[in-house]
């Protein structure tokens, strides 16, 4: 069992492209839960995007700055729905289990962050159950998580780190560049930072046997969204319910992981779209090129790449438009 949820800060100036690329992604990797920092509209316009996402539920926080969709054998309660984060509690109908799902958004000043920590600290003490904790925390936990600007000041990152190790929270190993924002400029005025992250406890990792995050490319947004795979699946993949000769063992267990790669590969990427897949891989170098040298000339390559990337995106629209008609007739 394999479930996908995606945290990402939209924010983005282009808020038409910004949801036709979160639709994309949601039709490539069907996710389970989706939260949204800093959408693209007001309240009243939540169930237009979950409709259009093809969610069943729909929960935006008191000020509007936090979305979350999720899917309808998802059972959901709410147990907080404050300015700087929502808190439910997700019912998985696999695992059979709930799990506290959290979306942060935190302020941009120290001091209402303080709010955020203590909030969620008092949750972490009255509910001991599998958590998962994602989104965009506007404050890093060390200066190799950032390039260029102002120098980091330690007491914030303390903070932020006395919070995790209140809450006993560990982060999810992630993949790709290491940075998750970019303020859009290059040569000296350049910056990179990791503001956006996803945690969990302990009780998470006993129950899922792997958990990753990757860091998708940076397309109609300065932050790149967050892709977090819950695999509970993996460990079975190599046992039987037989006990034969040690050989035959051996290739039935090889044969049953083939299979199951084999679903993943499909599942994950799709069979008709690598090019999509190559391209966003050949954007994520151009990202980490451009954050050892942020050039204008590695800023150029980079464009080229998302246009090119769009190119085949807009005919990968053109595929499932088709296929919606043949659909209908």
């Amino acid at each position: 069992m394999i479930d996908k949820i995606m945290f990402w800060n939209i924010r983005s100036v282009n808020t038409q492209n910004a949801f036709e690329r979160l639709i994309d992604l949601n039709r490539r990797h069907h996710y389970k839960v989706i939260s949204l920092m800093k959408p693209f509209q007001e309240a009243e316009d939540l169930d237009i995007y979950r409709s259009r996402l093809g969610f069943d539920n729909a929960i935006t926080n008191v000020s509007d700055k936090i979305q979350i969709f999720w899917s309808g054998d998802w059972n959901a309660t709410v147990v907080a729905n404050e300015v700087q984060h929502v808190t439910l509690k997700l019912h998985n109908p696999i695992l059979q289990k709930e799990v506290m799902f959290i979306a942060v958004y935190a302020k941009c000043d120290a001091m209402e962050r303080h709010d955020l920590w203590e909030s969620v600290s008092y949750i972490s003490l009255n509910h001991q159950m599998p958590w998962i904790v994602g989104g965009d925390f506007n404050i890093i936990l060390s200066e190799e998580e950032k390039q260029g600007g102002l120098p980091v000041l330690q007491q914030e990152t303390a903070d932020f780190a006395q919070f995790v190790n209140m809450c006993g929270l560990v982060e999810l190993k992630y993949y790709s560049s290491r940075f998750t924002w970019w303020n859009g400029r290059i040569d000296n005025d350049c910056i990179f930072k990791r503001p956006d992250r996803v945690f969990g406890n302990q009780e998470l990792m006993q129950i899922l046997s792997s958990n990753e995050v990757t860091h998708l490319i940076r397309k109609c947004s300065d932050h790149a969204s967050l892709h977090v795979l819950c695999d509970r699946s993996g460990e079975g993949n190599w046992l039987l319910d037989f006990a034969t000769n040690p050989f035959v063992e051996l290739h039935a267990k090889m044969k049953k992981v083939k299979k199951a790669l084999a679903n993943w590969n499909k599942n994950t990427y799709g069979n008709h779209f690598q090019q999509v897949s190559t391209l966003e891989d050949v954007i994520k170098v151009k990202e980490l090129q451009l954050e050892i040298n942020p050039s204008g000339v590695h800023r150029e390559q980079l464009h080229k790449a998302q246009a090119e990337l769009n190119r085949f995106l807009n005919i990968e629209e053109e595929y499932w438009k088709q296929k919606s008609g043949m659909k209908w007739f």
